[in-house]
């Protein structure tokens, strides 16, 4: 890959297909109690749109398609999607948001959750933000929208969380700097070396070995990026033990060599060379 400095800040944070770079921004947003004399004339919407319900029910036509939505349900429409709906009473709460042009978003057009509760503290403090105005109140409302958002996105895929592989997930992350073994890791999860590695990758997609990378790969580049730092200082400051598999780990997960993404972290924030 070419290492040519350029302007532009390294990143780390590569898109996947399941993950793709979003910059949504909120447009509107309401929370609202729909009457049964509630509806929506058949439209074209130039906008992506979020709806949850929170109590009752209502009745979609979506590109000439009847959809009914329930409580717990996230009706979700794409700019371009045409829509009527009526109702016999209906709490929900609808979210408008645009994507920059080159971006898009493909979800489920009605996910039943079995409940919304993850949500309802979000719900209740954006009320709060966006009826209030105070200064800076689009920026808070944005943040708020983007946790929303977040979840619907990425944490409903997920699947359920194991107690075992958090506890080796947390320890990492808090000894990422020291020597990490698949024994050591199974004795604090209290499970059999061999069955740990195992229940890690099926729950989580990725090896123990490639998440400890991950983790210290990501740790590295922070580091870098101050310029207070050498590449060896680095290398052992994140738990590596030898500085040429660190550099060779370090290119392939991030495509530069920690020389490079040092340098080129350093002209994007102003400051000087230094190899």
């Amino acid at each position: 890959m070419d290492e040519s400095l350029n302007n532009e800040r390294p990143s780390i944070f590569h898109e996947t297909e399941l993950a793709p770079a979003l910059h949504p921004r909120l447009c509107y947003f309401v929370k609202k109690e729909c009457l049964p004399n509630w509806q929506i004339n058949e439209q074209e919407i130039l906008f992506y749109d979020l709806l949850f319900v929170l109590k009752g029910s209502a009745d979609y036509i979506i590109n000439g398609r009847p959809r009914t939505v329930e409580e717990g349900d996230i009706l979700f429409l794409a700019p371009g999607s045409i829509r009527s709906a009526t109702t016999r009473g209906m709490t929900c709460v609808s979210l408008d948001f645009l994507l920059n042009d080159d971006e898009s978003l493909d979800l489920p057009e009605v996910t039943a959750t079995g409940g919304l509760g993850d949500f309802l503290s979000l719900f209740t403090e954006l009320d709060f933000e966006w009826l209030q105005k105070r200064p800076g109140y689009q920026m808070k409302c944005q943040a708020l929208f983007s946790l929303i958002l977040h979840k619907v996105v990425y944490e409903n895929r997920e699947a359920p969380l194991n107690a075992h592989v958090e506890i080796i997930k947390r320890h990492i992350l808090q000894n990422y700097d020291k020597k990490l073994t698949i024994s050591s890791l199974a004795r604090k999860a209290k499970l059999h070396p061999a069955y740990c590695g195992s229940l890690f990758k099926k729950t989580e997609g990725t090896g123990i070995s490639d998440f400890i990378n991950h983790v210290r790969i990501n740790k590295a580049a922070s580091l870098l990026e101050t310029g207070e730092y050498t590449v060896g200082e680095v290398s052992d400051k994140t738990g590596f033990s030898d500085i040429y598999y660190f550099s060779k780990t370090f290119k392939r997960m991030t495509g530069l060599s920690p020389n490079s993404y040092k340098n080129k972290a350093l002209i994007s924030s102003g400051g000087a060379d230094l190899i």
